[in-house]
């Protein structure tokens, strides 16, 4: 009869050590089971031979783990190297020019900011809606009649009162209508300078105006 081995494979799912000792286990285990197998080849009753079919059902177990493995590693140096090349593409834009996805602006010491957006269309009415940290409208600026295509518009820091607003990020929404009242998809952006990189998590982005941008959401880059 054949001495079953099964209970020596390891599986991904109850080991809970790392790739590496995983592996190790494999390939020791692995060695066992061909010494196991050589010995009762050489010892093997002439008149009764053991069923090789069992020990290829091991082999072909041994081997679909191995391969499992091995493809970890290979998705995981793909991760690295993909980060890598993240992290040295984010280096290489600082000081330039970003333009980006985002719905957010940076309010500096200077009181002044800048709101950056593109109508689908010309646009007879146009409102830009500034938040706070909190979720709660601080700012409504009317921006009236606008043309099709890019627009920006100059905040001047201040609340529905008049009041000076604390430097800081600040949520913008922009909605514009057209002559028969119908809303007009827009597209808002902000542009600035990148001062600096950040690399936390896995997740490369760009500090540029005070705003973290993601490396996905840079539309254009200048300079």
């Amino acid at each position: 009869m054949v001495t079953q081995v099964q209970s020596q494979i390891p599986t991904t799912g109850s080991n809970p050590g790392t790739q590496e000792d995983s592996r190790g286990q494999v390939s020791a285990t692995k060695e066992e089971f061909l010494l196991l197998l050589v010995t009762q080849l050489q010892h093997q009753d002439p008149l009764n031979p053991m069923e090789a079919r069992e020990f290829t059902a091991q082999l072909a177990q041994f081997s679909l783990l191995e391969q499992a493995l091995q493809t970890n590693e290979y998705l995981k140096a793909l991760s690295l190297y993909e980060a890598s090349a993240n992290n040295a593409r984010a280096v290489d834009l600082l000081g330039k020019e970003i333009v980006a996805k985002g719905d957010q602006v940076f309010l500096g010491e200077d009181g002044k900011a800048s709101l950056y957006f593109r109508l689908a269309q010309q646009a007879s009415a146009t409102n830009i809606y500034i938040y706070d940290s909190t979720g709660r409208i601080v700012r409504v600026i009317e921006a009236g009649a606008l043309p099709a295509g890019d627009n920006s518009v100059t905040w001047d820091g201040r609340d529905h009162s008049g009041g000076p607003l604390p430097p800081g990020a600040y949520r913008v929404e922009v909605k514009a209508k057209d002559t028969k009242g119908q809303e007009i998809s827009v597209e808002q952006y902000l542009r600035g300078k990148a001062s600096s990189a950040s690399f936390k998590e896995g997740a490369t982005s760009l500090l540029v105006d005070g705003i973290p941008v993601p490396l996905g959401s840079i539309l254009e880059v200048h300079g």
